[in-house]
């Protein structure tokens, strides 16, 4: 046959599906405890036609269907996993015995809350950019349909059969529409779901590789839609109800439980929340360094642990001891609930440590929370206690390894993936809703690198890609949902430079409002330009435009050493001076920074990194100065735009998952 005939048959066998679990779908009698399924049912038609549409079956604006050269002499094994789908959702034999339906007289079930969900889905997977065929309508666009003969029903498909001795019952539709199955087995019924699921991961493998990339992409585009579409405790449950049949780390389960944790505000539940508890834990378990309360975080065991044990990372979050109570209490909620999303289940690619309590600390004015830390062991047990004695028990950063005097040069290839899996965790943070509040390269831990850095120590390409590949993302600053529009923890007043200029100039001192995701997306460029030139962004505050180099030799010392000096030479620019040890750090300073900074990404980066890596970092930098994107705090639930963390995705994520693979 010639390819025509091929991809012919394709077509009409992946149209014949599509018609099928849509015809069943709007034919479809059922109790409410059933809407969990059928939301399930309506996420997996939305798969089948991303299939379709990526394997060129079902092409954009009208243009002619197409197949790849691998997948022509394969069209036989694609036509009969197609035709498995349409049969499962025709044979009547099948639906009643295997699936638990019945046929009834009853009209088809029309679920406001499900209706509502599809709708704001289907809107919102335009807005992204995801093309889906004529075939996935609404339930209104199929009451409109006019239920005629079957040549009526083939035209509506747009199929042109090519002269394919199809059998007549392929033919004819109009019967078919007006069967009515009524679900009477809860169980099987979900059987039916995991079927159509597993039929079109079958299909995913037969794609080439390109294809199934651009598959898996568009599936995480499809989990941000379902995850985004819980705006209310209602939604969220039906969406937590739809996705339980999931393994708890897949991704759009472990996206729908975080954002459960706060959808419905302080207020939600227990049903909402889960039954997650903190556990009770106490200082005076631990081995606690001197001067412990003035550290950000350190690495310790608890006073019972033997050599071996497990070592934990304890992180300060300090609060306001003149905070009025109802504040407090905010906070103190803010807090416990920052602990749970650390303690749930999770993806491989969202790299956290695991939480495993926190502890509130009213003498030093804090909490502690506490991690489960893998800490790389030195080769003698009692040689990591010391050596973590020696450096009170600092962990190791990514700022520490940025350090010159350090000497880790790790080669291009393995920053890009470094860079890329950073982006990662930090875009299944914000599929969920959920900000962070405090990206900078202190805040991305390599435990892996050991208890510390001794004087002299040089690495080997495979030493260094070992460290690189298990970071993890710490120092979630009061994180919090993007919905909580109050801004009631005063990070903004702090006096830390070393943390102030990773901020977007218009999150600087007392002016600052309403932080947002597109901030941390600023912060996540500006580490990017840490990881792209391996130079810390505090280099910037020495160096002058004609004189910076990619080592930042104007500034050898690390910044938070540097601010606890005073004096120091100056570097100037117009009205606005920047310097190593500067004190005070607000919107002027930030606005300069960032001049310097992308004067740099402008001359350099492309050459460096890629045009892709430089055209994901500019995104990042310049994403929360645009006026005309919406606010998601501000959005209501019935608007639908294009969410910060669709484009955080689609021009950062995926352009550095490219450079990143193989």
């Amino acid at each position: 046959m010639d390819p025509g005939t091929y991809i012919s048959i394709a077509q009409v066998a992946f149209e014949g599906a599509c018609l099928a679990v849509k015809t069943f779908r709007h034919g479809l009698h059922f109790s409410e405890d059933a809407e969990r399924l059928v939301l399930a049912l309506e996420v997996e038609r939305f798969r089948l036609h991303i299939w379709g549409e990526n394997a060129g079956l079902a092409p954009p604006n009208e243009q002619p269907a197409t197949l790849p050269d691998r997948l022509l002499p394969i069209c036989e094994i694609l036509r009969e996993y197609l035709s498995q789908i349409e049969t499962q959702f025709r044979n009547a034999d099948i639906l009643s015995t295997r699936y638990g339906l019945s046929e009834t007289e009853a009209p088809p079930t029309k679920s406001a809350l499900v209706r509502q969900l599809v709708e704001r889905m289907q809107r919102s997977i335009q807005t992204s950019g995801i093309k889906l065929s004529a075939s996935s309508k609404t339930e209104d666009d199929d009451d409109k349909e006019e239920v005629g003969s079957g040549d009526t029903a083939d035209a509506g498909l747009g199929t042109d059969y090519h002269g394919l001795d199809l059998p007549k019952e392929r033919r004819k539709t109009s019967t078919w529409k007006k069967v009515r199955w009524a679900v009477r087995d809860l169980g099987k019924f979900e059987s039916l779901v995991k079927d159509l699921a597993q039929r079109i991961n079958k299909l995913n493998e037969l794609m080439t590789e390109t294809q199934l990339r651009k598959t898996r992409e568009d599936n995480y585009r499809i989990n941000m839609v379902v995850v985004g579409s819980a705006v209310d405790e209602a939604s969220l449950e039906l969406i937590r109800a739809a996705v339980r049949g999931d393994p708890d780390t897949s991704q759009v389960r472990a996206a729908v439980e975080r954002k459960a944790l706060t959808v419905a505000g302080p207020s939600a539940s227990p049903r909402v929340i889960g039954t997650a508890r903190l556990q009770a834990l106490s200082l005076d378990e631990f081995i606690l360094p001197s001067g412990f309360a003035d550290l950000k975080r350190f690495i310790t065991f608890k006073h019972s642990s033997s050599a071996t044990d497990r070592p934990y990372l304890l992180e300060r979050k300090t609060f306001d001891s003149s905070m009025l109570p109802a504040d407090m209490a905010l906070l103190s909620s803010r807090i416990q609930r920052l602990v749970l999303l650390l303690q749930k289940p999770k993806t491989p690619d969202f790299r956290t440590s695991q939480a495993e309590g926190c502890i509130k600390d009213p003498t030093h004015s804090c909490w502690w929370i506490v991690f489960r830390y893998p800490l790389q062991p030195a080769p003698q047990p009692d040689l990591t206690r010391r050596q973590l004695r020696s450096t009170k028990g600092a962990p190791i950063s990514l700022l520490t390894l940025l350090q010159p005097a350090n000497k880790f040069r790790p080669p291009l290839e393995q920053r890009l993936i470094l860079a890329s899996t950073l982006c990662s965790t930090l875009s299944e943070l914000y599929l969920s809703g959920w900000l962070h509040k405090g990206v900078r390269s202190e805040n991305i831990l390599f435990p892996l690198a050991g208890p510390s850095i001794p004087a002299g120590t040089t690495y080997t390409p495979e030493e260094m890609n070992r460290i690189l590949s298990a970071p993890l993302v710490a120092g979630f600053d009061y994180s919090r949902h993007e919905t909580e529009r109050a801004t009631i923890d005063r990070a903004r007043n702090t006096g830390d430079v070393g943390v102030a200029i990773y901020r977007h100039p218009h999150y600087q001192g007392e002016a600052a409002q309403g932080y947002k995701v597109q901030y941390d997306i600023y912060s996540v460029g500006l580490v990017l330009v840490e990881i792209a030139l391996w130079m810390p962004l505090s280099s910037f505050l020495e160096a002058t435009a004609k004189k910076r180099n990619d080592r930042g030799a104007a500034a050898p010392r690390d910044l938070i050493a540097a601010l606890q000096l005073g004096g120091g030479k100056q570097a100037t620019t117009g009205s606005v001076e920047l310097s190593g040890d500067m004190k005070i750090f607000h919107e002027p300073h930030a606005m300069e920074l960032k001049k310097r900074l992308m004067a740099r990404v402008e001359a350099e980066l492309a050459f460096r990194v890629g045009s892709p890596f430089y055209r994901a970092v500019k995104f990042c930098l310049e994403f929360a100065d645009r006026n005309s994107q919406a606010d998601p705090a501000v959005d209501g639930p019935g608007e639908v735009s294009v969410h910060p963390a669709m484009e955080f995705y689609d021009k950062v994520v995926v352009p550095l998952a490219g450079l990143a693979s193989p």
